[in-house]
């Protein structure tokens, strides 16, 4: 190697080592952009879940015919919109554990005026906690359903 191609490799060998430093620099931002991405869907569609949830819970609740068993109806609505046709030990335990989050719904839509910070939303994020810890996994989970494919038949 001659005199005035070392300059040049020197050279070379900077800019090689910046364009490294960028592409490292972007894939590091890409990761951590798609786990953020993906932890925004997660609270994203648990929070439609649980608008779901109180929804069919309020009009469960708002349907029965006698407000003292509004909370087994309520029950059982929820248990049908989660695909449980038998409840087995493990779903009466889910569900019983629901039953303080439809009491407090059916006490706020009886009240006058609701409260700053529903007794609701509290009940339901201690259930949902609660939910976590046993199972170590989110309660709205339970929702999600693989829908296979069906092929398209044209007669």
């Amino acid at each position: 190697m001659t005199e005035p191609e070392a300059p040049g490799l020197n050279l070379m060998a900077i800019f090689e080592q910046a364009a490294e430093s960028a592409r490292r620099t972007e894939d590091t931002y890409r990761r951590e952009t798609a786990v953020r991405i993906e932890a925004l869907a997660r609270e994203r569609a648990n929070a439609f879940r649980r608008l779901n949830l109180v929804r069919t819970t309020t009009k469960a609740l708002a349907e029965a015919e006698d407000p003292d068993n509004a909370t087994a109806r309520a029950r059982f609505i929820v248990a049908g919109a989660l695909g449980w046709d038998e409840i087995g030990p493990r779903q009466a335990l889910v569900l019983d554990k629901l039953i303080p989050v439809f009491e407090a719904i059916q006490a706020e839509m009886s009240a006058s005026e609701g409260p700053s910070c529903p007794r609701s939303q509290a009940a339901l994020y201690a259930f949902e906690d609660w939910y976590r810890q046993e199972t170590g996994t989110e309660f709205y989970a339970l929702f999600e359903r693989y829908m296979p494919e069906t092929p398209r038949v044209d007669f």
